[in-house]
């Protein structure tokens, strides 16, 4: 056999290969979003206050170092980072709580990036914060030069969330952990979605957050809420991802999206998530 028809052979067996896992991703997608089974009619009340961070743009999930904020810089427009508080009063940024010895502030990552003040900020808060520790993250920002509407704060319902509203700052409200568990039972369905409705009177967020799983549920029910959604269970390059970016674009409800993927490094240096 010649050496061209054995190129050829390989040339169509990766073209084949790769339409193949193209059309599964896209069926597989398709079905991620398809309507769950209402157990109760959608409610289209949306108790929360006004947006005025950017909207449309794409996160990066945990954007905790340094180096991982200034290789994603030209990528993506929006950085999600995790903070703690911790009983000394100091903030640090931390996925885990075995994170917090690495000692990285949120200045240390600002300074990473050429231009802070051109992305928004989904700031994931892992413990109750007090105001002097709000205002910290506000005087860093600001420092920057980046304006209070570029950060968005998420947390529970509970302290933290009052201050957040009570200072006017975006309040991402995280979904109840059970709001997609009904067991398929219509008094269990109205119960989950009369609570979720009373704590977004009560705190009016911006958005609501929520992973992709739960999603479909909030879509459906409360097809009107703004909402924050998060897929951070894949890593890996995925065309699984740009399908449901695509998903999430029509959805005028979705006001960010956040995926996740490795960040490279030259050989010899460690990669992490």
């Amino acid at each position: 056999m010649k050496k061209s028809r054995i190129i050829l052979y390989i040339a169509l067996l990766i073209v084949f290969s790769f339409g193949a896992y193209a059309a599964f991703m896209y069926v597989y997608t398709e079905w991620k979003f398809l309507p769950i089974t209402l157990l109760q009619e959608p409610n289209l009340q949306a108790p929360h206050s006004e947006w005025k961070a950017m909207e449309n743009i794409l996160y990066i999930h945990k954007v905790n170092t340094p180096r991982r904020a200034e290789s994603k810089e030209k990528s993506y427009d929006g950085y999600e980072l995790d903070i703690y508080a911790t009983p000394n009063e100091t903030l640090t940024i931390a996925h885990d709580p075995e994170e917090i010895a690495d000692g990285i502030k949120l200045a240390d990552i600002f300074a990473a990036i050429d231009h802070p003040e051109e992305k928004s900020y989904w700031l994931d808060l892992k413990t109750e914060f007090t105001q002097p520790q709000l205002e910290q993250i506000l005087l860093t920002a600001k420092s920057f030069g980046i304006p209070p509407e570029n950060l968005l704060l998420e947390t529970v319902p509970g302290p933290t969330a009052k201050l957040i509203k009570e200072k006017g700052l975006g309040l991402l409200l995280q979904l109840p952990s059970d709001f997609d568990d009904d067991s398929a039972d219509p008094q269990k369905r109205k119960e989950i979605n009369e609570k979720a409705l009373k704590q977004w009177q009560e705190y009016l967020p911006a958005a609501v957050s929520a992973s992709f799983g739960k999603y479909p549920y909030l879509r459906d029910y409360f097809p009107n809420m703004p909402k924050a959604i998060y897929y951070s269970s894949t890593i890996r390059p995925s065309l699984k991802k740009t399908f449901m970016i695509k998903h999430m674009q029509e959805d005028p409800s979705v006001k960010i999206f956040m995926i996740d993927e490795y960040t490279w490094y030259p050989s010899g240096a460690a990669n992490e998530p």
